[in-house]
């Protein structure tokens, strides 16, 4: 029992686990573009990248300040692990890097520069500010972020449809977004103290959560009207909305005292739910 909870533990604090996802959603484009499912160098880069990003952000602090998070309690007891995957999700980050298309190489380095600017470099004439202080940003930053590098990176070659692009460029950014307003109910505390003003602030934790909630019932109209509008496989559809429906339900339970595994799992897990439901729906009726 303790050997799987170490390694559960090692799944979602070193953020393999989210790293994951992002490439599941890589897979349901490649669903939704009518192509098998397949792993390429895209797919590879996009894994790391998110890893590194991820290791990265959530466990940035000053130097000697205690543990104030799960992921930063498993760093400190697991150093060297730590370093291992930062350093390997760095060097596969950039090995993988070079290998993709020119456009995705601008848009990756665009995001970088952005990234840096949101968890590392303080916005000039702000008084030492940085995006992430901007607590109502976080939301558009982050779907901002996993639209380009789970759509418009790997489609870079590709040139598809406009219409498709946007279509899949509005249903991920959607997607993420309602996550990410979920995720603020957990830090709800920390940024009172912090006094940065977010959406639970603002708006209270229910209020959040059928903002959350309205967004994704939202995205199923969506994808209702994309199969009615354009040509858009039928089961796709319905295994996407129904992965809506099942997010909808997981974000019913949420407040601040659920344990973090929760949302770093099961919340995060409708990512790869949303790839199994599709794919499944896929090998069935096509």
């Amino acid at each position: 029992m303790k050997l799987l909870r170490s390694a559960f533990d090692f799944l979602l604090y070193s953020n393999i686990f989210i790293g994951l996802c992002a490439v599941a959603l890589v897979f349901t484009n490649q669903l939704a573009m009518g192509e098998e499912v397949h792993i390429n160098k895209v797919c590879w880069f996009v894994f790391f990248s998110t890893v590194f990003a991820y290791s990265a952000l959530k466990l940035r602090r000053s130097k000697g300040e205690p543990a104030s998070t799960p992921h930063h309690t498993w760093a400190d007891n697991n150093n060297q692990l730590y370093k291992n995957v930062l350093l390997i999700s760095l060097v596969g980050t950039v090995s993988f890097f070079v290998t993709l298309h020119r456009e995705a190489q601008i848009m990756v380095v665009l995001l970088a520069l952005f990234t840096a600017f949101y968890g590392f470099v303080n916005i000039p004439f702000t008084n030492g500010r940085k995006l992430r202080d901007f607590g109502l940003l976080k939301t558009l930053f982050v779907g901002m972020v996993w639209s380009v590098t789970t759509v418009m990176v790997p489609l870079a070659a590709k040139h598809p449809d406009t219409a498709m692009l946007v279509f899949l460029l509005i249903r991920r950014f959607v997607f993420v977004a309602a996550l990410t307003i979920t995720f603020e109910v957990k830090d709800y505390e920390g940024d009172r103290l912090s006094n940065l003003k977010t959406l639970p602030m603002v708006l209270g934790v229910s209020g959040t959560k059928l903002l959350a909630q309205g967004l994704l019932f939202l995205l199923i109209i969506i994808n209702i009207v994309q199969y009615a509008a354009y040509y858009f496989p039928y089961e796709g559809m319905i295994a996407v909305n129904l992965s809506l429906l099942l997010s909808i339900a997981c974000i019913q339970p949420v407040k601040e005292e659920l344990s973090d595994k929760y949302y770093y799992f099961v919340l995060d897990g409708m990512m790869l739910v949303q790839f199994l439901l599709v794919y499944i729906a896929c090998l069935l009726f096509r």
